[in-house]
């Protein structure tokens, strides 16, 4: 069961890489986007942490998960259907409810860290992997916006929903072309009423929609960057994934590296390093906050494995 686990782990933080509505990634995705709000008035996104974080929303293209099968190898915590590891973390493919790790990523279920979510939706509400945030269907008419203000087909993103190109944009006016509703919201284009900008890959500074989400730029609203291998930290788009940078949604970082509980990817879960998030250690035991092997003492007493977590 653990194998499958693992599988079915690996190939949810690959599918929640992948953009909503054909983009390449997502970082704190955006059902619960602010449709663009003018950066100077509030922030310009969350940090990576997602993240993705963290819809958008940024993927951690090629990246791999920053935990396995196991958490700290004897508390049996992390996985959809254990208890949650210490500070509310669970592995990459689940997120903490209730104190119980669920299974996150899909249709209806919560955002994975970094309000990862599946190709085709988004993070509504909370954005992250423990900030209530659920995975709901997004770019079509009626739908929530995906994560970079996108919408399909031309579609203009309103008040974090999208409507269909040609359509009226309610509250704004003018016609949804393109992005824009006539003459605001669109790149370039002054920002309609509260701040917004209704096209794809844009969000209202100094009252101008200005270009967003890709590497270098301004996280998009959500804190969502377009740019595959990349997540929003500090407010802007960077490369995630490798030794000392910001985790990809879903938690993930690429060569071998693992999430550690800063949400920074590094070396960690061995025994003498960082524990990675989730208390993951492999087959060890995660101490005050660093590994150590099956059977070493616990700093606080008792004997790493066997069922029993150190304590602290």
């Amino acid at each position: 069961m653990r194998v499958k686990s693992f599988t079915w782990a690996m190939t949810s933080v690959i599918a929640v890489a992948a953009a909503c509505g054909g983009s390449s990634s997502t970082g704190g995705l955006g059902a619960g986007d602010d449709g663009g709000v003018d950066a100077s008035a509030s922030s310009s996104g969350g940090s990576g942490s997602s993240s993705g974080g963290g819809s958008g929303s940024s993927s951690g293209s090629g990246s791999t998960s920053s935990s396995g099968a196991g958490t700290d190898g004897s508390a049996g915590c992390g996985q959809p259907g254990q208890t949650c590891c210490t500070n509310a973390t669970c592995n990459s493919n689940a997120a903490c409810r209730n104190g119980v790790c669920e299974a996150c990523g899909g249709a209806g279920q919560p955002c994975c860290g970094g309000g990862g979510c599946a190709g085709g939706y988004s993070c509504n509400g909370g954005g992250g992997g423990g900030g209530g945030g659920v995975c709901v269907k997004c770019g079509d008419p009626g739908d929530a916006c995906c994560a970079g203000n996108a919408c399909n087909s031309g579609g203009c993103c309103v008040n974090a929903v999208c409507i269909a190109a040609a359509s009226t944009c309610p509250q704004i006016g003018g016609t949804c072309t393109a992005g824009s509703c006539g003459t605001c919201g669109g790149l370039s284009q002054q920002c309609c009423g509260n701040g917004q900008c209704t096209a794809s890959g844009a969000r209202c500074q100094n009252g101008t929609c200005a270009a967003c989400g890709t590497t270098g730029n301004a996280c998009c609203a959500g804190g969502t960057c377009s740019d595959p291998g990349t997540a929003c930290s500090n407010g802007v788009c960077a490369q995630c994934g490798g030794a000392g940078q910001t985790c990809c949604p879903g938690n993930s970082c690429s060569g071998g590296l693992g999430c550690n509980a800063n949400h920074v990817c590094s070396n960690c879960g061995a025994p003498g390093q960082t524990c990675c998030i989730g208390d993951n250690c492999g087959g060890g035991c995660c101490d005050n906050g660093t590994c150590i092997a099956s059977g070493s003492q616990c700093s606080q007493g008792g004997t790493c494995g066997g069922g029993t977590p150190c304590p602290g």
